[in-house]
């Protein structure tokens, strides 16, 4: 039996890491982890980007780590709030100088609702918005055919949507009553 080996390239090492990143980011529980998460994936992400040739995604992704490293304080001190706004501009303008159509029109998109996720102080909230942005970089990824992004994109996909139950589910539980204490004496009762 002849066996030929795949050639892996050097995309194909930085998607690969970049999708391990995307499948443990996401099972965070917190919101500083999910952020911090999103920074060092999206570290992979651009250099898989720009050897694919997918320049505007490449750019996106390092607003992507500006965001995510400026909004993992709890508070919102003005540099944060002034680094965060700085990208929001930032997006047109790395989509007009690295005009390359629909995959730029998609990307810029995705972003623009990551970007709307990241600011959030709700961890719900921040998953609703990261699932919209997950349907934009989907088509995105599919059109500069990348399988390791598109990988990343159904497992964020999958992943947020069980953590979104689970924080649904837990909102609408009921409160617990406590359990009762067998050994506690009845009111009024003097200890002997």
């Amino acid at each position: 039996m002849l066996s030929l080996p795949l050639p892996v390239t050097a995309a194909d090492a930085f998607g690969a890491a970049a999708f391990a990143g995307s499948c443990l980011w996401p099972l965070m529980k917190k919101r500083r982890a999910l952020l911090a998460g999103q920074a060092a994936t999206n570290l992979m992400f651009i250099t898989h980007y720009v050897l694919l040739g997918a320049h505007t995604a490449a750019a996106l992704c390092l607003l992507v780590v500006a965001q995510a490293l400026a909004a993992l304080p709890e508070g919102r001190s003005r540099w944060q709030t002034a680094i965060f706004a700085a990208t929001v501009p930032g997006i047109a303008a790395i989509a007009l100088f690295t005009w390359s159509g629909l995959p730029s029109a998609l990307s810029s998109l995705g972003i623009t609702f990551s970007t709307l996720a990241r600011w959030q102080s709700d961890a719900v909230r921040m998953r609703i918005l990261l699932l919209v942005a997950g349907g934009f970089w989907v088509s995105h990824n599919a059109l500069v055919m990348s399988p390791f992004a598109m990988a990343s994109d159904a497992f964020c996909a999958a992943a947020n949507l069980l953590r979104l139950r689970g924080a649904l589910r837990k909102e609408d539980a009921p409160a617990a009553v406590p359990a009762a204490n067998v050994n506690a004496l009845p009111p009024g009762a003097a200890a002997a």
